[in-house]
């Protein structure tokens, strides 16, 4: 019987270390996907902003609701 409950405590331990390790990855992984969703936003709407100041600038016309065209 000790020799089971020595087994099963050892199975037990692998299983944690590994199961561990596949959690750790698991994280990781989305953590980076999550990283590289944000990147990817923050970078379309970074370009969006400049090509809108090129737009006005190339259209010439102005924002301020003083200036009347």
């Amino acid at each position: 019987m000790e020799r089971l409950r020595a087994a099963l405590g050892g199975l037990v331990f692998v299983v944690a270390i590994f199961g561990g390790i596949v959690v750790i990855r698991v994280l990781t992984r989305a953590l980076y996907a999550a990283i590289w969703f944000v990147e990817t936003v923050a970078t379309l709407g970074f370009a969006l902003l400049i090509g809108y100041v090129v737009y006005r600038i190339l259209l010439g016309s102005s924002d301020d609701p003083r200036r009347s065209d």
